[in-house]
């Protein structure tokens, strides 16, 4: 994937020396710091191509990770999208969803997936714009407490829109 460039911003793919600041951001959101370190180890060794990080000023601030479906490469997930605090509502979620759907439709993906919790409304409104509909709701989806809006975001032809 070519890299990206706004003012300021860099879309990339990771690479491996940016575990220290992607896992650091990962922990942030979940803190969980040994499973957030396993979580990026993983993807960027299983998902290389669909991993990507949006950069600042040499600054990582956000990332994001997609997998395409073993069983039917057609199909893809969004499994993270993360926007470091203080830098959110200034367009790096809309440039990582953007780009990492770029490189899921550049791969014949058809049909991209994604879960978000249905009282994180800016998320759902970036989906929302990104092109998402909801798919469902999918009640106790992590378990007890922790419903999901299953969304979705088709192409047909396997080409961007």
């Amino acid at each position: 994937m070519p890299a990206q460039k706004g003012p300021g911003l860099l879309i990339r793919p990771y690479r491996d020396g940016d575990f220290p600041e992607v896992a650091g951001l990962e922990s942030a959101g979940i803190h969980e710091r040994y499973r957030s370190a396993v979580f990026v180890r993983q993807m960027g060794a299983l998902s290389p191509a669909t991993f990507l990080v949006a950069e600042l000023d040499t600054v990582i601030v956000g990332f994001t990770v997609a997998s395409i479906v073993q069983d039917d490469p057609s199909r893809a997930w969004i499994l993270r999208m993360m926007v470091r605090d203080g830098f959110r509502h200034r367009g790096i979620g809309s440039a990582l969803l953007k780009a990492v759907c770029g490189v899921l439709h550049s791969r014949s993906v058809r049909t991209i997936y994604l879960t978000v919790a249905p009282e994180n409304e800016p998320a759902v409104r970036l989906y929302l714009q990104g092109g998402f509909v909801q798919e469902s709701l999918a009640h106790a989806y992590f378990g007890e407490g922790e419903d999901r809006f299953v969304m979705k975001h088709e192409c047909p032809d396997g080409h961007s829109r």
